[in-house]
């Protein structure tokens, strides 16, 4: 199966990247990208294990593959792939094909700042049997000059994987109604 964008829409509200979607779009309000200092783990505990995150030097050029590194790499997307790709510059271990895509894809998130979606085989080889959906979701530092991303949190988990909790949620403050809503994703 190649590569192929999907909306939201297409993804079992249970998928992982959907849990984390809902919860991202709920914290953005119609905007993007949101505060890398408000995004809290432990309020996203459903979906870490498929997550990877994607970082660059906030000068660095967002074009350039080599720009971007791994910083994070979820145990689900370490099982995915076969390796851990923390401190691997950005598709390094794919397909030239792949990597094209994967940068074209990167480079429309940085241009939209809104999250996106796509459903794919694992490009990797000895994984191509496995199918995912993929989110990518846009996110700038206190570093980045005007908002400019430079965090991307990936959420890439098999399309027939699904989470127990409905959805990701801020972690409440005691006497606050709507906790951590106002900067992101369940700062405190």
């Amino acid at each position: 199966m190649p590569y192929r964008s999907v909306s939201l829409t297409e993804l079992p509200p249970e998928h992982p990247v959907a849990v984390f979607a809902a919860s991202w779009q709920e914290a953005a309000k119609g905007r993007g990208p949101l505060p890398w200092s408000g995004f809290d783990p432990a309020a996203h505990k459903a979906v870490l294990p498929w997550l990877l995150l994607l970082k660059r030097e906030p000068a660095a050029d967002p074009a350039l593959a080599e720009s971007w590194h791994y910083a994070l790499c979820g145990t689900g997307c370490t099982e995915l792939f076969g390796f851990n790709s923390e401190g691997r510059v950005f598709a390094e271990c794919l397909p030239q094909a792949a990597a094209a895509e994967r940068l074209e894809e990167l480079a429309r998130l940085v241009e939209s700042a809104e999250p996106l979606f796509a459903h794919s085989d694992v490009p990797i080889e000895g994984r191509e049997f496995l199918r995912v959906f993929r989110g990518l979701f846009p996110f700038a530092s206190d570093e980045a000059p005007d908002g400019v991303i430079d965090h991307v949190l990936y959420v890439i988990a098999r399309e027939d994987e699904r989470v127990l909790q409905a959805r990701c949620a801020p972690r409440a403050k005691p006497g606050v109604d709507a906790p951590g809503r106002e900067n992101g994703l369940g700062a405190e």
